[in-house]
């Protein structure tokens, strides 16, 4: 079955949104699009669990929010399906810039990333998190890093700006839980 593509005209109706508010929300990769060629369109399953996944915020606003940010879209999902699981809200990110753009729209409890990434890799991007954090009135946020690759220099760096935990690719279920669960706890 060929997943439903809708129209802005259609998702104003279907939402019962203002067009110009569903373009806006868009243009900041508030909602969920995809473009094909110049015209915007909505994966009517992905609008879905948007909504719903903005139904249970709204139901519990104390539910902790995860920046998740890997190239690997086979990870993105995964990772995401099992914190969602647990009841975090999760905000995936391909790549450090859109990681940048999301932090400074909204809050996170949790930063998640990869360290090899094309562009801006993941110490860069804790690093340049932390800047745009320490210059407004946000806290900070506790780190994670996860990578398939051993490279020691890069776990120096990782060290050396205070990173503790680095996980390495495939992990252990509980495992990686166990390290989510215990920076929520410390922040």
């Amino acid at each position: 079955m060929e997943e439903r593509l809708l129209s802005i005209n259609e998702l104003s109706r279907y939402l019962n949104i203002p067009k110009s508010t569903l373009y806006k929300l868009s243009q900041k990769s508030e909602i969920p699009v995809c473009k094909i060629g110049k015209q915007l369109r909505y994966r009517k399953s992905s609008i879905d669990k948007w909504l719903s996944e903005k139904e249970a915020y709204k139901a519990n606003p104390f539910r902790k929010r995860i920046l998740l940010v890997d190239d690997d879209q086979m990870v993105l999902k995964t990772i995401t399906k099992l914190l969602s699981a647990y009841g975090y809200v999760v905000e995936p990110a391909e790549s450090g810039e859109e990681a940048l753009e999301k932090v400074k729209r909204a809050d996170f409890d949790l930063l998640i990333t990869d360290i090899r990434m094309p562009g801006i890799n993941g110490i860069e991007t804790i690093k340049r998190i932390r800047e745009l954090n320490a210059g407004s009135t946000r806290t900070g946020m506790p780190e994670i890093v996860i990578t398939a690759f051993a490279d020691t220099a890069i776990e120096e760096e990782a060290r050396s700006i205070g990173i503790t935990d680095y996980i390495y690719k495939p992990f252990a279920t509980t495992d990686f839980i166990q390290a989510v669960e215990k920076k929520l706890e410390i922040y």
